[in-house]
């Protein structure tokens, strides 16, 4: 499996797509004309982090070049997919709302969900920075925590819904989960900027 990064316009958001075997998976939806070069193939579906404007926003061009793909998300994601004053996007120059709800489909905490041949997904609630934040474990090898967890810096807890204690859980849970995996957050880590 590979991984590619995409660095949004809005607000430095970062967009992922996985890829084996002619099939892609994008973890977040930004700059569509960025994320279509690296799409190896059929694309199956999209994972969202939250739904936050700025991990979305690209949703609904994707959707209308790739009709009928599941949007996995949790309960709160697909009210934040549906509404631009939880997602933010009220206050920006283009309100979202996902034009298809049809195609959400709700994903459980700890459920896993097969991407390739051999590969599977595990959900992870992470809470704080916002209800709707889920985790994606890829194997042992993947941690997509969009905004959960950016190493480097501390979790954005003063947002309508955020939670700073949930915040601290589910950056300790994170943390034990990144022994073995890399983490792929939401935005650029300040980290990995000093390392290169």
């Amino acid at each position: 499996m590979e991984i590619w990064q995409v660095v949004n316009t809005v607000f430095n958001s970062c967009s992922y797509v996985l890829t084996q075997d002619g099939a892609s998976w994008i973890v977040d939806c930004g700059d569509v004309d960025l994320l279509l070069p690296l799409i190896g193939g059929r694309l199956k579906g999209v994972m969202i982090t939250h739904s936050h404007f700025d991990h979305i926003y690209g949703l609904n061009h994707l959707l209308s070049l790739f009709p009928g793909i599941p949007v996995l998300t949790n309960e709160y994601g697909r009210e934040g997919l549906l509404s631009d004053k939880l997602n933010f996007s009220r206050y920006h120059e283009t309100p979202f709302i996902l034009d298809t709800p049809e195609v959400i489909r709700i994903v459980d905490d700890c459920e896993c969900v097969n991407l390739f041949d051999g590969v599977d997904v595990q959900a992870i609630y992470t809470p704080g920075h916002s209800p709707c934040c889920v985790t994606w474990k890829v194997g042992e090898e993947a941690l997509f925590t969009g905004d959960s967890f950016i190493p480097g810096l501390k979790t954005v807890t003063n947002f309508p819904h955020s939670d700073r204690r949930q915040a601290q859980l589910s950056r300790e849970y994170i943390l034990q989960l990144a022994e073995h995996a890399v983490i792929y957050p939401g935005h650029p880590s300040p980290i990995e900027s000093e390392n290169e």
